[in-house]
C-alpha cells in the first residue's frame, strides 16, 4: 500500500489531514504516516520503502526540513517531496525548490491548494514509476535481441 508521510511538528496538522482525505477517490488504496520531527520522519523513511511521497514542514525540531529533503534527495530519489513553509518564507521555500522539492505550501495551508498539490504529486510519482517499469523492460528486450 503506497503512503504518504507528513512530517511536521504542529499536533493539529494530524487531524485536519485525516479530517480532509478520508474517503477521498485519489487517495484510495493510501495511507498517511506521520511525524512529530526530522529525526523520526527520516527513520520512517528508511524503514518504509512504500512511501511514496512526503509533505515536509521546514521548521521542525531536531532535523530541519531542508536537510530532510536532501538526505531523501539523496537516498530515495524517486520520492516526491512537497515543503511546507510559513507564508512569505521565499528564501527557504527557493532553496528547497533547488534542492529538489515538487512543490511548496505556505501556511496557513489552504486545505484545496494541498488537495491539488497531492493529486499532481501522486500524478508524478504514478509517472517515474512507469517510466522505469518502461526502461527495465527496454532492457530486458535488448538484453534477448542480443541473446538471440
Amino acid at each position: 500500500m503506497p503512503i504518504i508521510l507528513v512530517a511536521d511538528d504542529e499536533e493539529d496538522q494530524e487531524e485536519l489531514i485525516l479530517q480532509r482525505f478520508s474517503g477521498k477517490p485519489f487517495l484510495d488504496g493510501y495511507e498517511f504516516v506521520f511525524a512529530r520531527n526530522g529525526p523520526d520522519a527520516w527513520r520512517k523513511i528508511q524503514e518504509r520503502p512504500e512511501i511514496e511521497m512526503a509533505l515536509l514542514d521546514i521548521n521542525m525540531p531536531g532535523m530541519d526540513g531542508l536537510t530532510l529533503l536532501g538526505k531523501i534527495k539523496d537516498a530515495r530519489p524517486e520520492m516526491t517531496s512537497v515543503i511546507v513553509s510559513a507564508y512569505g518564507d521565499m528564501t527557504n521555500i527557493r532553496s528547497a525548490m533547488n534542492k529538489g522539492a515538487y512543490d511548496f505550501l505556505t501556511k496557513p495551508i489552504d486545505l484545496n491548494d494541498l488537495e491539488i498539490t497531492l493529486k499532481k504529486s501522486l500524478a508524478q510519482v504514478r509517472q517515474v514509476k512507469e517510466t522505469a517499469k518502461t526502461e527495465r523492460e527496454n532492457q530486458s528486450l535488448k538484453i534477448k535481441t542480443v541473446e538471440l
